[in-house]
């Protein structure tokens, strides 16, 4: 269940930007001869949906259905109790409610589309078999495409407003994580106070590792009560803030920084400041080696989803690309150091310079 509140603000997401998302929404599905496009939602995959009406779930699920023209319907699995605070956070047509989530959207296609329709799915292999094995038992004449690289294509050309709203959780996480007070001897400490600025701050949702001691071979670990603290550790802080995620990291040291943190530091913003990103092009570091190197972007029911990692293949960065979350690892001489953040390109990947 999420913790932060959730709200609308009309200024910071107007209604017409979210139309005109949905348009575009429709435009693909009038290319692809599809009936109807559907995304579910929960806590674990919100994105396609609050990109779409800027309705995230605080617990249960729903399915968001887009017509070829109109508003989006959406069935949820919420009591009518909470049907006016969805209204008052997300733009939708008619809501239903439908505890019985798979069942009831096969209804309702059937109802409206009749028994053969041609629909498209975000996600398609990844929707919960509780929902996925009743939705194809009720509905076995449906005929079903995987719209994920469709939507992909239109999430991934940011707009001016989703691009403000990045701009402000950026400026939260960094906030936060600079609240981190001096001489913490335990991961509960350090991550009580970051999590407790986010949350003043209006962030929505927090997600916190910790690195705890730097100075040997380290990986980021969920924070598990009273974890010891070394003298040199880092943070990563994952933060979402009107449905809007970014990731920051910090190191920390109790004493003064080991000198190759400043070699490393230049280098990250060196890194940063590339016009065309690429994971498997970091230059070599002037001190150390790149132990991991990963872009994200958030293109599907993920907050963020990785499409570069140095520990993948190598694959191009997908078209269209505004923004994203870099992220490395580096093995230093006095240990190990790492980096995040989120970083708006100059030009959409694959545009002329």
């Amino acid at each position: 269940m999420r913790r932060g509140l959730m709200s609308w603000s009309h200024p910071e997401m107007p209604p017409e930007r979210l139309q005109a998302r949905v348009s575009e929404a429709q435009a693909w599905m009038a290319e692809h001869g599809v009936s109807a496009l559907l995304a579910h939602t929960s806590i674990a995959q919100p994105s396609v949906v609050h990109w779409l009406t800027h309705f995230t779930p605080y617990w249960s699920e729903a399915m968001m259905v887009v017509w070829p023209t109109g508003a989006p319907t959406l069935l949820a699995s919420l009591t009518k109790r909470v049907h006016p605070w969805m209204r008052e956070v997300g733009l939708m047509g008619e809501l239903i409610m439908a505890p019985r989530l798979g069942e009831q959207t096969a209804q309702h296609l059937l109802g409206r589309l009749g028994p053969s329709a041609r629909i498209a799915m975000v996600g398609l292999n990844d929707l919960p078999w509780s929902v996925a094995q009743p939705l194809r038992h009720h509905a076995p004449g449906l005929q079903w495409i995987d719209a994920s690289d469709g939507f992909a294509a239109l999430r991934r050309a940011s707009d001016a407003a989703e691009l403000g709203l990045l701009a402000q959780a950026s400026a939260k996480a960094q906030m936060a994580l600079q609240a981190t007070p001096a001489g913490v001897s335990n991961a509960a400490q350090a991550t009580a106070a970051i999590e407790h600025h986010a949350r003043l701050a209006g962030a929505e949702e927090v997600m916190l590792r910790i690195a705890p001691n730097l100075s040997q071979p380290s990986a980021w670990l969920r924070v598990d009560g009273d974890m010891p603290l070394a003298p040199r550790y880092a943070v990563e802080l994952s933060l979402a803030y009107k449905g809007a995620w970014v990731r920051w990291v910090r190191n920390f040291s109790a004493d003064a920084p080991p000198s190759d943190w400043a070699q490393a530091q230049a280098w990250w913003q060196q890194q940063m400041a590339t016009p065309a990103p690429n994971a498997h092009q970091m230059a070599a570091p002037p001190v150390g080696r790149l132990q991991h190197g990963r872009i994200e972007l958030c293109q599907g029911g993920l907050p963020l989803t990785p499409v570069m990692d140095t520990h993948a293949n190598p694959s191009p960065l997908p078209l269209g690309a505004r923004w994203g979350v870099t992220s490395a690892q580096l093995r230093l001489p006095s240990g190990d150091w790492f980096a995040a953040q989120p970083v708006q390109w100059a030009h959409a990947v694959g545009t002329p310079i």
